[in-house]
């Protein structure tokens, strides 16, 4: 099997010693988080088309799903405010 990009990068980031293994103290922690983070809620929405054909070409040259990068998007503008 081969890896993505993502895998590509962390492996790289790791070798470089950017990331490093979480310790085991810290694992439950950031366990609860993680898996709070896994629970998607699926939700409707009207965007413009123009807007979308646009998000759409963004995601693909990102080598991204759409529907992932406009969830990218929603979150990184939730943190904002959090």
């Amino acid at each position: 099997m081969r890896a993505t990009k993502e895998e590509k990068a962390i492996r790289e980031a790791f070798r470089k010693g950017e990331i490093e293994y979480l310790p085991k103290s810290e694992d439950k922690k950031y366990g609860e988080w993680a898996r709070a983070q896994a629970k998607n809620s699926l939700i409707s929405l009207r965007i413009n088309a123009g807007d979308l054909m646009a998000l759409k070409a963004i995601a693909s040259k990102k080598g991204k799903k759409y529907q992932t990068y406009i969830g990218e998007i929603l979150h990184r503008e939730a943190m904002k405010l959090a």
